[in-house]
Parts: C-alpha cells; structure tokens; sequence
C-alpha cells in the first residue's frame, strides 16, 4: 500500500529490544510505524502528530503508559489506544478499560497476536470514522428537513397573499376584461408550480408527510380557467362580522379586503392579543386566525374565545406543517382549518360550514373541551 494509505502506529516502550521487535514486526506487515523510548517522548510526538494507534507499555518509569492512554484521549480521541504490559493483573486491565483503552496485550506477544490486535483497532478505527461520517450525514438531513420546513412557511404565507390578490383582482374586473383575466390565470399557474415544488421538497426532507384523500394538502386548483367567482355572502342588511388574526400584515389586509367582497363585514388584528381584546370589545360572529404567531398564538386565542363564548367559531389557517397542523387544529377542537395558500371557494365554504354549525350548537348547545394550554 502507498505511504498515504498506510494506518499510522505510535509505538511506546522504555526496552530498546521490544520497542525493536514491534517496529519490524509492523512495519514488514505495511504500517507507518513511529517508535517512542519513553512516555515523556510519546507526549512530545502526540503533541504534533495524530496517530491512527498508539501502541504503549504500562509500565515505564516517571510517565507510564497511563499517562500516554489519558494524553493521547485528550489530544485524539479517536485514536486507538492498546496496552501493553508484561504483568497481567485483572486489576490494570479493568483501570486501562475504564479510561479509553481499546485492548490489553500482554508480553511476550506472538507475532500474529500483535498484528491481530493491531488491524483490530485500525478496523474499529475505520468503523467509528464511518459511524462519525453518518451521523454527519443524518445531522445534514435534519438541517434540510428544517430548512425545508422553515421554507415552506415562509414562502406558503407571500404564495397566499399573490393568489388571494389575484382572486379579488378578478371578483373586482368585468368578464370582458380578457386579456386581464388570462393574465390571472398564469398567476394563479405559477403559484400552483411553485406551491407543488415546496410541497415535493418537504416530502423528501419529511418523508412522514402524509397526502390526504381529495388533495387537501395541495390548497391551490386550477380547474377553473377564467372563471369569475361572484360574491355569495350574506345579504348587505344582515352581514356576519369576521374577525382575521394574523402577524402578517398583507396577509391580513388581503383576506380582509377578500372576506368583505364576500359580503361579511371584518375586523383585523394583528396578532392574538389583539385580536382578544377586539372579540372582548366587539361582537364576532366568527375567528379567522393564523397558528402560528408570537407572544398568543391560534392555539392560545382559540383557548380564551371558547372559555368565554364556547359558541363562536374559530378557523385555524397555517403554512407551516400543514398535515401535522391539521391534526392539532382537530385535536384541539377548531371549527375549521385551511393550509396556505388556500383559494378564496375554499375559504368561503370552511367560513359557511363553520357558521352553520353555529347556528346548530345555538339552538342545541354542547359543551366543547378544549385542551390546556401549558
């Protein structure tokens, strides 16, 4: 094997024969073998060199081969560290073990008895190099899978805004406008394209994503090709007022912009305390509010608006983790739940559903439990 490859051995003994013996018996073998006369000049050599093993007699007067064991773990703790002694004692067996010893070779060793215990350790060596290599690799994957997911809601949130915007530009525009509403069309494309690459992102980084039936996870259709949606909310005289929590701001300018085209009459706050104190304040027919925001999030407001009026609906909206989400927002009792980016039809029908219900628990209340907050 070339010098590059050879497995490099430091070999400590304070008995020039021995010390002799074990150079020649591992160099004819092609180890890169280095040869020491005493601990204190093992010190010196591991103070400037990395060796693959250290091979070193217990016994050696002033610096034994302890001291060489506890050097060489701090300086290279991968390094592998065999004991040699000429008196086997269970007692020194068991010391040199206990502080990172990887073997116990007693003199006089066979040839063959060296060379095993020698290859043994480079093999271990090659092992926990490896093991150490994947543990990297793993560590890599949970960085992607993290920035994966940190991503996907960052990028889920501004995809929301565009295609909402794009939504309300058409509701606003006359069928005639063609060439406008082709425009919103590719708009609308885009975002469906960028929306499936985020999407197949997470599912490589999460293979645990899971896929619901009827493609709930992937928010953006492109069925409709031009169509207008037409605002069907309640009548102008008897308009249901919605409050939208978000710490966006464009978010919650959009979706409120969107919800009145709608025919309901908005309220915004930015961010669950204010959102409190506005549904303390004011009648709210229904809550509209993103999971995830600082000092109150979804979870929290949604605790504070059923402890006070257990009959209000709140719709929990995310981009973040958007299946893991949905199992919470269901576990903890939400009367609707939306993955960025969402179209406006599906909007609509979550808030009708959510306030058709309520007029079911008005006339035939149940008590709802909603979990903790910790």
């Amino acid at each position: 094997m070339n010098r590059v490859d050879k497995p490099t051995v430091l070999v400590v003994d304070d008995d020039p024969l021995v010390l002799a013996g074990f150079r020649e018996v591992l160099l004819r073998d092609g180890f890169d073998v280095t040869p020491a006369g005493s601990g204190r000049e093992a010190l010196e050599m591991l103070n400037t060199r990395t060796f693959d093993v250290v091979l070193t007699d217990m016994l050696m007067p002033k610096i034994n081969g302890f001291d060489v064991l506890r050097y060489s773990r701090e300086k290279a703790p991968d390094s592998i560290v065999i004991m040699v002694t000429g008196y086997a004692s269970v007692r020194s067996a068991v010391e040199a073990l206990r502080l990172g010893a990887y073997d116990y070779l007693i003199k006089p060793a066979e040839d063959e008895e060296l060379l095993f215990r020698v290859r043994m350790g480079v093999e271990r060596l090659h092992m926990r190099k490896e093991l150490r290599s994947k543990e990297i690799d793993v560590e890599k994957m949970k960085a992607i899978a993290h920035t994966a997911v940190t991503v996907n809601d960052q990028i889920n949130t501004p995809l929301n805004v565009i295609l909402n915007s794009a939504e309300y530009i058409r509701m606003k525009t006359l069928p005639e406008c063609g060439d406008l509403q082709q425009s919103l069309d590719f708009i609308s494309q885009e975002v469906s394209k960028i929306k499936s690459v985020i999407q197949r992102l997470a599912r490589i980084a999460d293979p645990q994503l899971k896929e619901y039936a009827g493609g709930t996870t992937y928010m953006v259709d492109m069925e409709r090709s031009g169509q207008r949606t037409r605002a069907s909310g309640p009548e102008s005289g008897d308009k249901q007022r919605i409050l939208v929590v978000d710490d966006e701001q464009f978010m919650v300018h959009t979706l409120a912009k969107i919800l009145e085209l709608l025919g309901y009459e908005v309220l915004s706050a930015m961010g669950g305390k204010e959102a409190l104190q506005l549904f303390l304040n004011q009648h709210v027919d229904l809550v509209v509010s993103d999971l995830h925001m600082p000092e109150m999030n979804g979870l929290e407001l949604l605790t504070a608006i059923k402890t006070r009026n257990p009959a209000v609906p709140v719709v929990l909206v995310t981009g973040y983790g958007i299946d893991n989400a949905r199992e919470i927002a269901t576990a903890w009792k939400a009367d609707g739940f939306l993955g960025k980016p969402f179209k406006i039809t599906e909007l609509k029908t979550v808030i009708d559903g959510a306030l058709q219900r309520r007029s079911g628990f008005e006339s035939d209340p149940i008590t709802h439990s909603t979990p903790q907050v910790a």
